[in-house]
């Protein structure tokens, strides 16, 4: 297969996949340029680009040495359409075939996306902490009988379907404003307490 950017021939290189799987790219010893079958540069590990990239700063912030103006696919010979979204950053150059899905990527530009892709995934890892106070709560639930759990979970149903000052865990008044929104955390937390009134009260 020959490198769209300077018509040699590229070598094989392996990275993993988010599963551990192989995923067998094609690379240009000369530009470093790599390109991508349909779907595999979502698919790459985290990290996968510093096995294949091993550049500098100097380098890596450089512009690519890129010397035809029009990139023909390497596998169907289809002229190559530069793709821009938002979510990829600023001075990255994607190339895409529209007919086989594969993706041109240009030196350091793989460094760069998984860079982007790791920023974009941290509020999702943020988010974690109120996953484990959600379990905190299961866990209680099933601490007590069967019967138990249900009275109490019809208890809470029954309160949850009224609007409630968060605050106070009251009901609101029809011309009350609702309050501001608070994080999951504190909402949980709320719940908790809720729960812990309810079996208190039973």
């Amino acid at each position: 297969m020959l490198c769209p950017n300077d018509d040699i021939e590229m070598h094989q290189v392996k990275i993993e996949s988010h599963y551990g799987q192989p995923i067998i790219l094609e690379q240009c010893q000369r530009c470093g340029g790599i390109w991508f079958d349909e779907s595999e540069l979502f698919s790459a590990k985290q990290g996968a680009a510093k096995d294949i990239e091993l550049l500098d700063s100097e380098v890596l912030n450089s512009p690519s040495e890129i010397k035809k103006a029009t990139l023909n696919c390497p596998r169907d010979q289809t002229v190559l359409f530069q793709f821009k979204d938002r979510y990829f950053p600023q001075g990255i150059i994607l190339e895409r075939c529209l007919n086989c899905g594969g993706i041109w990527l240009n030196r350091g530009d793989f460094t760069k996306f998984q860079k982007a892709r790791q920023k974009l995934q941290r509020p999702i890892e943020e988010k974690q902490p109120a996953k484990k106070t959600d379990s905190e709560i299961e866990k209680i639930l099933a601490s007590y009988e069967v019967e138990s759990t249900n009275k109490t979970l019809a208890n809470l149903g029954r309160f949850l379907s009224t609007p409630i000052d968060r605050s106070t865990l009251l009901p609101l008044d029809t011309d009350q404003s609702q309050p501001e929104a608070e994080t999951t955390a504190n909402i949980a937390l709320n719940i908790l307490m809720l729960i812990f009134r309810i079996l208190l009260l039973r």
